[in-house]
């Protein structure tokens, strides 16, 4: 079989990415966060009391976490437009094993300290499931991922060819790199983030746009498909190859911190 003579000038540049830092996480020596996300399918009722669980009994024990320097983000999404998840929870840090420490140590504690609240979580929050995420690079420095973040966020979750899933993140980079840092220089977008898939389920890749209202991320990700289709439409055809199936959620951030 032979390749097609972009796929065979990518393979060789893939080559090369291996040895070149390309990406804001692959600086040497520079820890990469690793995102413990959460996934819930919840009665959304105000009856029901998610959000203020949440914010009375998850986030003191997540603070206190990222007080002792275990975690370095957390926070809490509601769903606004999207898929069949209805909530979502993510601790951020830069230790993996610190990070699974202090998420198994907290679920524990808060049956300790509070087993009624959990049970209620639990009977609002009956199915999850959970995902690791590593950063693999975005428009903010690796340190400061998910620390500031505003009203709203846009995750795109990909399904990927997992044997070409290094190719997926150099096209990234190539295609989307450039349009997506226009939009958080024009304003529309805060920021944006690109992740690989360490645990979890289908979802192989995932990218993050945050910015002030859903209609400024929708306007960015209109934005960037034109610019694309406009400049990089083979080599985003190729980056379809790879990952050729996705789910869009518009996520209302209620919480977040530090």
């Amino acid at each position: 079989m032979t390749l097609r003579p972009l796929t065979a000038v990518l393979a060789c540049a893939l080559c090369l990415a291996a040895l070149i830092p390309t990406t804001a996480a692959a600086q040497e020596d520079e820890p990469t966060p690793m995102i413990y996300g959460a996934y819930f399918k919840c009665d959304l009722s105000p009856s029901a009391g998610v959000s203020e669980i949440i914010r009375d009994n998850w986030g003191p024990l997540v603070q206190a976490h990222i007080d002792a320097g275990d975690l370095t983000a957390w926070g809490s999404l509601v769903h606004g437009t999207g898929g069949a998840w209805s909530r979502a929870i993510y601790m951020v840090g830069m230790d993996r094993a610190k990070l699974f420490d202090a998420v198994d140590g907290m679920v524990a504690e808060w049956g300790e300290k509070d087993p009624e609240s959990l049970a209620a979580f639990w009977d609002a929050c009956g199915e999850h499931e959970d995902y690791i995420w590593n950063f693999v690079t975005g428009s903010a420095p690796a340190q400061e991922v998910a620390k500031q973040r505003p009203s709203t966020g846009m995750s795109t979750y990909w399904v990927c060819d997992e044997n070409h899933e290094a190719l997926a993140d150099l096209l990234l980079e190539e295609v989307y790199a450039e349009p997506l840092n226009a939009q958080v220089e024009s304003g529309l977008i805060d920021s944006w983030s690109w992740f690989a898939h360490f645990m979890g389920d289908k979802y192989r890749r995932l990218l993050v746009t945050d910015g002030a209202s859903e209609d400024a991320v929708l306007t960015a990700r209109s934005n960037v498909l034109e610019w694309v289709g406009e400049h990089k439409s083979e080599l985003a055809n190729e980056f379809a190859g790879v990952c050729n199936g996705h789910v869009d959620y518009l996520w209302n951030i209620e919480m977040s911190a530090p």
